[in-house]
């Protein structure tokens, strides 16, 4: 019998669960809903039980058995599987494990380990080692993946190269401040661009449609990205991978990734490196779904041990 697993993306505007054939990634159902963030870390928690117990039913109604729940987050997660952070919302301290159990053998990701899984299993990274998948949407993240397994770190908080600022000093010695998820991240373009045009409504996706036509906002994408790619440059200079790989909305959006791929070619440093791949992601909107499922099948073995041996690279 085929096995299938559920995979839910909480991201910081919308939350997308997915019914994901563990043999060959596809998705056999969807429903994504808005993420109520400001109401805290508890309706996060009821809306991933919500969509769970419905892909649930779902999956009972169409005779499909579910192996493994995977959730992954836009926030730290140890190694462990546990919440570690609370830029989004807060899971340190609420009772997750015992709602989320009911549903099947369960596993806590963060959102770019599991899509930079996703693309080294069947996208962009597919036969590729080491690749960097960089997550460019409202925040900003990246995973390095060698031999299909994305790296942790020590604790598992290896993804953030932009959370905190870089300081630098200026030919007079004054202090420099920069922080580019602050500067160039999805969530801060869109508030940036609301207080120069006075709509508090305004967003990344607002701000990239309307730079044909305003020099102003033409000016901001400009900046954020040859900000974006002075980042980028000196990831590929410490990592040195084969292929960077660019997700998220930002990130995976076609006239985006070759004018960003072009800024980043200016600050790599070795001339060997300089003609590397940088591509977009190959699976979309589904990929952290995706990954956090098969990451789930691969936590839980006994339960998926057909299918999760053929997830796993040489």
């Amino acid at each position: 019998m085929t096995q299938h697993a559920i995979g839910i993306d909480v991201g910081g505007t919308k939350t997308k669960a997915c019914i994901v054939r563990l043999s060959d990634g596809a998705v056999v159902a969807e429903r994504t809903e808005a993420t109520s963030c400001q109401n805290g870390g508890g309706a996060v928690l009821d809306l991933v039980c919500e969509l769970a117990a419905a892909m649930q039913a779902r999956a009972g109604a169409e005779g499909i058995d579910v192996d493994a729940l995977g959730i992954c987050l836009p926030e730290l997660v140890t190694r462990e599987g546990e919440p570690a952070s609370a830029w989004n919302f807060d899971w340190r301290g609420l009772d997750y494990r015992s709602r989320l159990g009911v549903f099947a053998p369960f596993h806590i990701d963060s959102d770019v380990r599991a899509a930079a899984f996703a693309e080294g299993w069947m996208g962009a990274g597919k036969g590729v080692d080491p690749f960097v998948y960089v997550t460019i949407s409202t925040g900003l993240s990246h995973s390095l993946v060698i031999g299909g397994t994305p790296y942790e770190g020590a604790r598992g908080f290896a993804i953030h190269f932009s959370g905190s600022d870089i300081v630098a000093f200026d030919a007079d010695g004054r202090e420099v401040r920069h922080n580019l998820e602050l500067f160039a991240g999805g969530k801060a373009l869109g508030e940036r661009y609301g207080a120069l045009t006075g709509n508090p409504n305004s967003s990344a996706l607002s701000l990239f449609e309307a730079q044909a036509t305003d020099p102003k906002a033409a000016d901001m994408v400009a900046g954020a990205l040859l900000s974006l790619a002075s980042y980028l440059g000196q990831l590929i200079n410490t990592l040195d991978p084969a292929v960077l790989v660019l997700g998220g909305g930002i990130g995976s959006d076609p006239e985006v990734t070759p004018r960003l791929a072009a800024l980043t070619r200016e600050f790599i440093w070795a001339d060997g490196a300089r003609d590397m791949p940088i591509v977009p992601s190959l699976i979309g909107d589904t990929a952290c779904a995706i990954g956090v499922a098969a990451l789930a099948a691969r936590a839980h073995p006994g339960t998926t041990e057909k299918t999760t041996s053929k997830m796993e690279r040489p």
